[in-house]
């Protein structure tokens, strides 16, 4: 009995550590990934720049996951998270005294800086994994509901911070170089803070792999072909729907309301404390509608109306209605994240899960990775300027409709595991 309540007080200790990180690291998104772009802008970096900047970050961060994916609990989890914290710590401050291109490549993908304002890196899908370790079941899918929750609540807590930075501002919102530094510093001191964090985190958050016939704990699991198989095909799916979220990043869409319709810090600012709020409650009410209807269905059901609405921003009238059909598709849209997290986590066994997390996780980066910079390419182009959501709603909408042909037949035998 004590032995039981030692290990439920040790689960829910390594619970909070990773809430309380994944919480200040999405606050430090949520801010950077607004400012980061109108700062740029006001120093004379184009679109184009700005877009093939953000395509380096994604894709440098999504090559590191994959291919440190199937090496995750090899190399253990908590030291992978101590070491991207680390060099985030010693990276991001680099932004104050370059702006040479190759070297703002480099800072921003070991400084960690989200172009979308949600995650990069390996975090998410390390802790992800974890988290398969401290729930089971449905409570498994309540679980990343939280976590998606807490997410989306600090990345709009964020927008909020940079949106009360917009009022000080006044409205020519001009960034100055102090202020700046302020940021990046405080965004600095977050890397810090989960190094702390990380370093709390029990053993127990670890994969263990017993072979068969073999009383000896490994780390060195090899995924069988099936699972390989079923881990590319969602790889492949993941990063089709990426890609068209790649062309409406949250960078992206702060320069396209900015430079479309002359909204200022504090307006972009609201906009996307209104987005991500939204989100975070989508998120939450996903675990109730899955139990009802099921992580797939849920996950593709919601997906898919959010995905239309997304076409249908760039001919709104008005910056006011366009903002108002952008906070609507997100009352839907992120209803899948978290049944999908559970969905993946309930068809592979324990083993294969620091494997599946961290590569589907990094081909959703790699995806995205590569379209800002064609995003880039049309927001120069003042005619172009709705192309990004056309392209993105359709490629997002096949998506759902091909990943629920496949799936929709498919057991989730590891539900309670």
């Amino acid at each position: 009995m004590n032995e039981n309540a030692d290990t439920s007080s040790m689960s829910d200790h390594a619970a909070w550590f990773l809430l309380v990180a994944r919480a200040l690291r999405e606050v430090g998104f949520g801010v950077v990934a607004i400012i980061l772009p109108l700062y740029w802008h006001e120093q004379h970096i184009s679109a184009f720049e700005i877009g093939a900047l953000f395509t380096v970050a994604l894709l440098g961060s999504s090559l590191i996951s994959m291919w440190i994916g199937r090496y995750v609990d090899r190399f253990g989890r908590r030291r992978l998270l101590l070491l991207s914290s680390f060099l985030w710590l010693l990276a991001a401050p680099f932004l104050l005294i370059t702006k040479e291109p190759f070297a703002l490549g480099v800072i921003i993908i070991l400084g960690s800086i989200s172009p979308t304002g949600k995650e990069v890196g390996l975090f998410l899908g390390i802790e992800q994994a974890m988290l398969s370790r401290l729930a089971t079941g449905h409570a498994r899918t309540k679980t990343y509901a939280w976590f998606t929750l807490v997410g989306y609540v600090a990345t709009a807590a964020g927008a909020l911070i940079a949106a009360s930075l917009g009022f000080g501002l006044g409205h020519a919102s001009e960034i100055s170089a102090g202020l700046f530094r302020v940021i990046i510093l405080s965004y600095s001191a977050i890397a810090l803070v989960q190094l702390i964090l990380y370093s709390l985190v029990p053993q127990s958050v670890e994969q263990v792999y017993i072979p068969t016939g073999s009383e000896e704990p490994t780390h060195r699991h090899r995924p069988t072909p099936e699972v390989r198989k079923v881990v590319r095909t969602l790889t492949a799916l993941f990063a089709v729907d990426a890609f068209g979220s790649g062309l409406i990043v949250q960078g992206l869409l702060v320069y396209w309301f900015r430079v479309k319709f002359g909204f200022d810090l504090a307006q972009i600012g609201l906009l996307f404390f209104g987005t991500n709020l939204f989100s975070a409650l989508s998120s939450l009410v996903a675990a109730w509608v899955s139990k009802r209807f099921g992580l797939l269905n849920t996950m593709v059901f919601t997906h898919l109306p959010s995905n239309i609405l997304l076409a249908l921003v760039p001919f709104a009238p008005s910056g006011f209605l366009a903002a108002i059909v952008l906070l609507v598709r997100h009352m839907l849209s992120q209803m899948d994240v978290p049944t999908r997290q559970a969905y993946t986590m309930a068809i592979v066994d324990a083993e294969d899960r620091g494997y599946l997390a961290t590569t589907t996780n990094g081909a959703r980066s790699l995806g995205t990775g590569a379209s800002p910079l064609i995003a880039g390419v049309f927001l120069s182009n003042v005619s172009l300027f709705a192309y990004p959501f056309v392209i993105a709603g359709g490629l997002k909408a096949a998506y759902d409709l091909i990943i629920f042909t496949i799936f929709r037949k498919v057991p989730t035998p590891y539900t309670d595991t």
